[in-house]
């Protein structure tokens, strides 16, 4: 009898993630030791502050209700029925419970023991991710950014979470008054690409292969010279054994192709792009390189196409959303310098070189570094103020110029943006005293048209030119805060337009009519909530800074302690629905904005109605600390 039990209750375990990933053999395991519990209507099978049971409970019949009590307020997190999971969080943290887990009808519960099921998290990855996306109903997002996940290697790609190892091959050095050929007689003879010119234990340079082609081959120094004649002098160094993804994205910052590697501060070699880079051409890295070279806006376009299939890789392998975001946005960067160094070439023979100085900023998404999709553009041209009488020419310059770049990056996937918040329209290239004057109309006069624009431009960030007008402009919109925080009210009311839909525990609020009639507006109804909080919260600290909503988050837990898991929940929640996102859209074609509910299977249904309890919670908490209930 007892096998048969343990059969039945494999057959039903098997049918529900994340056990429907688990061996057989594993899952008969754990099914002969499972508990089969009942409960009456209104019993609890734990309290809120319980010490945590031996038992992860999956629901086989009825309904439970985890419900949180604040003082004597009782109020509905989630509902779980069949198949799906509660009591995760305590596992996982070894903390009390945070719920209440009350039977609302009478309920047949399984009881899984945690000393058998807990090791298959690290036996196989797939059920621990299925943990580190935030399975249980109501229960705390966990970050994978966090979590030591398993990540499979491809032929193609790196492991970006395994640390550097030491070196194998010593580090190659040489003196600076050592002859440039005995130094490059040194390379050949150790087929290396590069050196590090030292005194005594001090890095004073780097010489690499480019140095040779640039200052050597093209006769500017001769052989005989000493070396420090054509070595650079900034040397990146970075110690060993941090993740490979950190000395990966130093060098796209950096752009070099070198990183000497040290240990107890000591160089003990040296870390290449080579050394990183895989066989195939669509390596973040070549490509991003590749970008930088490239010569028409046709290049542009297949290389961006290209790194889709990169960035769609990442999000299968579940790569961490901080470097798998950090790289999108680097190649869309790179992609926007050198549509505009093209554009700028393009103009240079008929209309000359910039009349003053400008940036391009980048809006949105792409502006909160956090564009893994393809959407339209938001782009605005900030440039130096000019004397009136030149103001017509020099706008007339810079408009030109932005038509062109938004047409090469219309070339290159990014449609043109509806409601034309883009550079090449007049209103939004301008000079700094009239941005000056834009953001302080928003803020002083918060109607309902400049809280839209709020939202938008609120998160620029420059992407090529003059960084002084950058800061120039942020340090002005932050003293205007400062004098009109009555703003900030108005922002926070903003960011409440779009409850979360936590009164639809089965079914999603979705579109009424319309185009996407029936289907779940990911944007408006998740993402934007969170991103318009972060927003408001940061801008009421006066970080002005960071546009990143992940960032943004991770700053007001160090600046709210009382509320850090609060905000950590928030940042995990937007971390999954940037890559949900991201992947309906590689997968169904489209932004990925709207989500038919009946192509998605339980699992990724109840993640996504998790994500909606810290948005809630963040709105009540906007609503008392900005009294917006007497916000009128």
């Amino acid at each position: 009898m007892a096998n048969l039990i343990a059969s039945r209750v494999a057959d039903f375990l098997k049918l529900y993630p994340p056990f429907d990933g688990l061996e057989q053999a594993d899952l008969d395991i754990l099914s002969e030791a499972v508990a089969v519990k009942y409960f009456s209507a209104e019993d609890y099978v734990f309290h809120q502050g319980d010490e945590k049971l031996e038992l992860l409970y999956i629901v086989k019949e009825g309904v439970v209700h985890l419900e949180r009590q604040e003082d004597d307020q009782i109020s509905l997190v989630d509902i779980c029925d069949e198949g799906d999971l509660f009591g995760v969080r305590a596992m996982l943290t070894g903390k009390p419970y945070v719920f209440h887990a009350r039977c609302s009808e009478e309920c047949l519960i399984y009881g899984v023991p945690i000393a058998l099921f807990k090791p298959l998290l690290e036996k196989q990855s797939s059920v621990a991710l299925s943990f580190a996306a935030g399975l249980a109903g109501g229960q705390t997002l966990l970050s994978a950014e966090t979590k030591s996940i398993p990540l499979q290697d491809s032929g193609s790609l790196l492991n970006w979470n395994r640390p550097l190892t030491p070196p194998e091959r010593p580090l190659i050095a040489a003196a600076p008054e050592d002859p440039i050929q005995n130094v490059a007689m040194l390379m050949n003879e150790q087929n290396v690409g590069s050196v590090v010119i030292c005194t005594g234990d001090e890095i004073v340079g780097i010489v690499t292969d480019t140095d040779f082609r640039k200052k050597v081959g093209t006769g500017e120094v001769v052989l005989g010279s000493p070396v420090s004649k054509i070595m650079s002098k900034n040397v990146v160094t970075m110690p060993v054994g941090k993740p490979l993804s950190s000395y990966l994205l130093q060098m796209l910052k950096s752009k070099i192709r070198h990183i000497c590697i040290t240990k107890d501060g000591y160089p003990i070699g040296m870390l290449s792009e080579r050394d990183l880079m895989a066989a195939q051409q669509n390596h973040p890295v070549a490509l991003a390189y590749a970008m930088e070279e490239a010569n028409s806006r046709s290049e542009l376009a297949v290389l961006r196409n290209r790194a889709d299939g990169l960035i769609q890789f990442y999000l299968e392998q579940n790569v961490s959303m901080t470097l798998t975001s950090s790289l999108t946005t680097h190649i869309n960067d790179v992609l926007i310098r050198r549509s505009i160094e093209l554009s700028l070439e393009d103009m240079k023979d008929e209309y000359g070189e910039p009349p003053v100085q400008f940036c391009w900023l980048s809006l949105g998404s792409e502006g909160r570094e956090e564009q893994l999709i393809r959407t339209d553009q938001d782009n605005a041209v900030l440039f130096a103020d000019v004397e009136s009488e030149r103001f017509e020419e020099v706008q007339g310059y810079f408009i030109k110029l932005a038509s062109h770049v938004n047409s090469v990056l219309e070339s290159a996937g990014f449609e043109n943006c509806p409601a034309d918040m883009m550079a090449s329209n007049s209103k939004w290239c301008q000079p700094l005293s009239v941005w000056r004057n834009y953001f302080n109309g928003w803020i002083k006069e918060p109607a309902e048209k400049a809280l839209m624009l709020s939202t938008i431009f609120f998160d620029f960030r420059s992407v090529y030119g003059s960084v002084d007008l950058e800061e120039q402009l942020k340090s002005y919109i932050s003293e205007a805060i400062v004098d009109e925080r009555i703003f900030l009210n108005f922002l926070a009311k903003n960011a409440l337009k779009n409850p979360a839909p936590l009164g639809f525990f089965k079914n999603f609020m979705v579109e009424r009519s319309g185009e996407h009639e029936n289907e779940f507006d990911i944007k408006a109804r998740a993402m934007m909530p969170l991103v318009d909080i972060a927003r408001v919260l940061s801008l009421d600290h006066g970080r002005l800074e960071e546009t990143n909503t992940m960032k943004r988050y991770a700053f007001l837990a160090d600046r709210e302690p009382k509320k850090k898991e609060l905000y950590l929940q928030a940042a995990d929640a937007y971390v999954y629905l940037m890559r949900f996102r991201a992947q309906h859209a590689f997968k169904y074609g489209g932004s990925g904005r709207y989500v038919s509910i009946n192509k998605l299977n339980k699992l990724d249904r109840q993640i996504l109605r998790n994500t909606f309890e810290p948005i809630d919670r963040l709105q009540k908490m906007l609503e008392v600390r900005y009294q917006l209930s007497y916000f009128q």
